[in-house]
């Protein structure tokens, strides 16, 4: 805690930098020593998910999240967490308090950065020409979902509510164009 603390401008530099840091033998032992070492690094954490995996949240805390809430012989893609809001974060943190106990859950991590310049520079003009369109499918309530990781909360369960009204208006504030299907 007092090293992210009082190294807070070196990290962000290291951050920015290369894209991620990576810390080893801290002595946290709880979801709540978690929360407790990044609120220490940055005090404005933000525990608004709006991705598409199923997380609990963990130990009593308010900031830390389970990775996923899937078997871990699920493969989950390269992704970048919630870049189709208006203000996606600007940074993530991940711990691991306990080694796995089965095969798979690895979580890889990738410089996105460094995968957009290497794209061939034609391939970038089309891309940056064409725009990019993200599209989320949830399923109804009640309809299960066992195959496609980035669909398996229905709209009620990432919206948190059941209100087509409310869900609508969420979708305007952040400037998301969405639709009913099915009805």
């Amino acid at each position: 805690q007092e090293f992210l603390e009082g190294n807070r401008e070196w990290v962000n530099k290291a951050i920015l930098d290369h894209g991620a840091v990576l810390f080893r033998g801290f002595p946290l032992e709880t979801a709540q020593d978690v929360e407790d070492a990044l609120l220490a690094f940055n005090p404005n954490l933000n525990n608004e998910y709006q991705g598409t995996s199923p997380r609990n949240v963990q130990g009593g805390s308010d900031f830390v999240f389970s990775a996923a809430e899937v078997p871990s012989h699920y493969p989950i893609a390269q992704h970048l967490d919630m870049s189709f809001l208006p203000s996606p974060p600007k940074q993530l943190y991940f711990s691991a308090l306990q080694a796995p106990q089965t095969v798979g859950g690895e979580t890889a991590v990738a410089d996105f950065r460094k995968v957009y310049q290497d794209l061939p520079a034609k391939l970038r003009r089309k891309l940056e020409e064409k725009k990019l369109m993200y599209r989320r499918t949830h399923h109804k309530v009640g309809e299960e979902n066992t195959h496609d990781v980035a669909a398996m909360l229905s709209w009620p369960e990432l919206f948190g509510t059941e209100d087509k009204r409310e869900v609508e208006k969420m979708a305007r504030t952040d400037n998301m164009p969405m639709h009913w299907e099915g009805e």
